[in-house]
């Protein structure tokens, strides 16, 4: 996994505009230092990456900020009627009711998703046809179920690990219930997503918009975003153990 994304980021930087921004935040994760973002667009794909690096001010050292997985905010590749998404769902995958969404995984489809996969703290295999669907994934879990097609909607009925259920799946929009456990609901157009979902007993949100050079990303691991106001930037990142608040100047543009 770590390979792939590395090998991901090499290929991005290829054709890449970037901003060099001047970076000042405190929390306890405090710094002073340099942000790269670069929005890289190449034959079908398309990304945006974070390389902070700087002075942590309680340690006085240079060092990155963020991981490598961190760094890759988005990545999406076009291959029609396929594609590939890092750190974004693709609407089907939300559907099938054993596996959930994590930030930082991968999805592939195929065949308008007639044949896909997911790699990631899940992972998982998926199969469709216009009238049936199954999932299996890397913990045993599976869903089966039956589709009926009405124009542009899709009815559903399955049975999965987590029970029986029904939903309905009329994209950007997809909904699935489970009596007795719980539901979710997704709404999904590459670089803007919404799902929430109470199941098991757990209720969660994962939410993002992704622009050029900005960010807002809501999830299990906490916030983070990055704003620009006019030619300056807001930064933020509220995570369990770590956070820190700041301003971006751009210095190279």
């Amino acid at each position: 996994m770590r390979f792939c994304l590395a090998l991901l980021l090499l290929v991005a930087f290829i054709g890449a505009a970037a901003t060099v921004n001047f970076d000042y935040a405190l929390g306890s994760d405090a710094y002073l230092g340099v942000r790269i973002v670069p929005r890289v667009q190449f034959w079908r794909a398309e990304a945006v990456l974070d390389f902070p690096f700087g002075l942590k001010l309680s340690g006085g050292w240079l060092i990155p900020i963020t991981s490598p997985l961190e760094s890759l905010k988005f990545l999406n590749v076009d291959l029609d009627p396929g594609g590939l998404r890092f750190n974004a769902p693709y609407l089907l995958q939300t559907s099938f009711a054993n596996i959930d969404f994590h930030e930082r995984s991968l999805v592939g489809w195929a065949f308008n998703g007639s044949l896909g996969a997911v790699v990631g703290p899940e992972s998982a295999l998926f199969f469709k046809t216009s009238f049936f669907s199954v999932c299996i994934d890397s913990e045993g879990q599976r869903h089966a179920g039956l589709s009926l097609p009405i124009g542009p909607m899709e009815l559903n009925g399955f049975t999965s690990s987590r029970g029986y259920g029904f939903g309905v799946l009329f994209d950007p929009f997809m909904f699935f219930i489970i009596p007795g456990n719980g539901f979710r609901f997704a709404v999904e157009r590459k670089n803007v997503y919404l799902i929430g979902q109470y199941l098991d007993g757990n209720f969660s949100v994962s939410m993002a918009w992704i622009g050029d050079e900005e960010w807002f990303l809501l999830g299990t691991d906490g916030i983070e975003a990055r704003l620009k106001l006019g030619k300056l930037a807001l930064m933020i990142k509220l995570q369990k153990e770590r956070w820190y608040a700041g301003l971006s100047f751009p210095i190279v543009w």
